[in-house]
């Protein structure tokens, strides 16, 4: 069964199956369950509760495991996940110099944040208010997103081609920003080595 499919047939016990789980981005069934919010009978507020505990419940698995794993679990769910020792390392390297502000970018990197926050010692409670906080905007963004996407399609905006360009030169910007930044971080982090 898709994960769309979960979605239409158990509705909200869907949407949280479906984030709970990090196989998929986050982006897309939230963006999908925004139009679902537009074309059905499901609630813009409900839903966005829902996609906040169903992040904060899978953060706090990944979290604990962080926290307690075994260093041999710990290597096999990076294998599963491909995350990489030195993505892991540089993720505490920011907690460091960045502190705990660091946590609010959490829905970059769902479950790398989750078992690097477990693993730097930061405590639950700010882990979990970090994470609600940040899982709160991205949620809404996208349910509301994708509300607005089904608005449009559904010929009831017929003036949303207005806002594709936008859209469009936001997303490029946004892409041509993080490329330059990692690009600069990259030199910085080559020079600091020599």
């Amino acid at each position: 069964m898709a994960w769309h499919s979960w979605i239409e047939s158990y509705g909200y016990f869907g949407i949280m199956l479906s984030l709970m789980f990090p196989f998929l981005p986050s982006e897309v069934p939230l963006a999908y369950a925004g139009y679902l919010v537009h074309t059905t009978e499901f609630n813009l507020i409900v839903m966005l509760i829902v996609a906040v505990m169903s992040f904060v419940i899978s953060q706090n698995i990944f979290f604990t495991i962080g926290r307690l794993g075994s260093d041999r679990l710990l290597k096999r769910i990076f294998r599963w996940f491909r995350i990489s020792e030195a993505k892991m390392v540089r993720f505490q390297r920011q907690m460091d110099t960045r502190g705990r502000f660091i946590l609010l970018l959490s829905p970059m990197w769902r479950m790398g944040f989750a078992i690097g926050a477990g693993l730097t010692g930061v405590s639950r409670l700010t882990f979990t208010i970090a994470t609600t906080i940040s899982f709160f905007v991205w949620s809404a963004f996208f349910i509301w997103g994708g509300k607005k996407l089904g608005h449009g399609m559904m010929g009831r905006h017929p003036e949303f081609h207005h806002y594709l360009p936008w859209i469009v030169g936001l997303i490029v910007f946004g892409a041509g920003y993080l490329y330059f930044r990692k690009k600069t971080l990259m030199k910085k982090q080559a020079v600091s080595k020599k």
